[in-house]
């Protein structure tokens, strides 16, 4: 009965000689989506200490790029040069961790990023032992700015909460060459 219906008010009617394929439904969302995103999330008081660089599959649901600013925490970086701030070998940004942290991405229902969780596999699988966290936007984008929080913790008490500004950009890509 709800067939019958559904084929009436939707086509005008259900043909007997051969019932309806069944179609995809494919339409363009904007945002992750539509194209690879790099999103840089910076805290609001002060904008020069870069908290969160995140790449963002054209999917919107995979990440290719992972790398989180703790202060409290430095990083071995091999081949990383001296600097002002940090011997040789250290700084206070993470390697790329993409590939050894497990992701959940949450998007609305246009595909834009909402919520992202992330966690080591096991307490000791990077150099911060146990890390974890989370990134929220508590706005949609407008004008590809959005604010958030983020939130990330690991074993010895180490936790930080950041009110934060992320902005996100489309990766340039370099002209083939011939």
């Amino acid at each position: 009965m709800l067939l019958a219906f559904g084929c009436l008010a939707f086509n005008g009617g259900c043909k007997a000689e051969a019932p309806a394929q069944a179609v995809p439904l494919t339409r363009a969302l904007p945002g992750p989506t539509a194209a690879p995103w790099l999103i840089v999330c910076t805290r609001l008081d002060d904008a020069e200490q870069t908290r969160l660089l995140l790449g963002l599959a054209a999917d919107g649901h995979r990440v290719t790029r992972f790398e989180i600013v703790t202060p409290d925490f430095l990083w071995r970086i091999p081949g990383q040069p001296e600097s002002r701030r940090f011997a040789a070998g250290e700084s206070d940004a993470s390697p790329d961790l993409a590939g050894r942290l497990n992701f959940t991405v949450l998007t609305d229902g246009e595909g834009e990023l909402r919520a992202l969780d992330f966690a080591a596999p096991a307490p000791d699988a990077v150099q911060l032992e146990g890390l974890r966290g989370s990134l929220a936007l508590h706005e949609p984008w407008q004008n590809d700015r959005a604010l958030g929080s983020l939130f990330h913790a690991a074993t010895g008490n180490l936790v930080d909460v950041a009110p934060v500004q992320c902005r996100r950009f489309e990766p340039r890509h370099a002209p083939a060459t011939r």
